[in-house]
């Protein structure tokens, strides 16, 4: 009776230690290996470092500029800064569709011929493991539109917060003039 006791315990604490290690489960407190860079997890990050800071915001609107000082909150960076939230690449579906280079300190991600995704290409420049701009491009087109974003964020070294930014849309519909708005952003110190 002891001895089946001692066996049960021994096959129950081997099976325990053996889930821990099993393929595909991570220990407690470790992330999963994201194929590209983390786009959408940097600018949470980022703008959970900003608090009441004065952005200097200039619009464009098909050549009309207008500027203005706003304090934003940090749901009002999330609108903002929406477009490089959609910028992100890390989904199940796109796991293999980008190639990866690396050129000095510059991190980029292109898609690759023949795959389908309106983000093209994302840069990083990393210096010192951290971030010190990032970029994206998304198109999309068809026989009657055509839509283009470029967006850019640059790091203050300083304050190791964002330091300007800018996000730039263009629209055409064949047989209408293009749509062209450019939001820029400077945050004051």
């Amino acid at each position: 009776m002891r001895i089946s006791l001692f066996v049960v315990f021994g096959f129950v604490l081997t099976l325990l230690n053996s889930c821990e290690n099993a393929p595909g489960i991570a220990k407690p407190g470790e992330l999963d290996v994201l194929p590209y860079y983390d786009i959408a997890g940097f600018v949470e990050g980022e703008i959970s470092k900003l608090g009441n800071e004065t952005v200097r915001k200039t619009t464009r609107i098909n050549g009309k500029e207008e500027a203005t000082e706003v304090t934003l909150s940090q749901e009002e960076w999330r609108e903002e800064l929406d477009a490089f939230f959609k910028a992100d690449i890390n989904k199940p579906s796109m796991v293999t569709a980008y190639s990866t280079e690396v050129n000095g300190d510059v991190l980029l991600h292109r898609l690759q011929p023949g795959e389908k995704s309106s983000i093209k290409e994302i840069k990083v420049r990393i210096i010192d493991d951290r971030p010190i701009w990032v970029t994206f491009k998304i198109s999309k087109e068809n026989f009657f539109y055509t839509s283009t974003i470029i967006g850019e964020i640059y790091m203050n070294q300083r304050t190791q917060k964002i330091d300007h930014y800018s996000i730039e849309t263009t629209q055409k519909i064949m047989f209408l003039d293009a749509n062209n708005l450019r939001i820029k952003g400077a945050v004051q110190p």
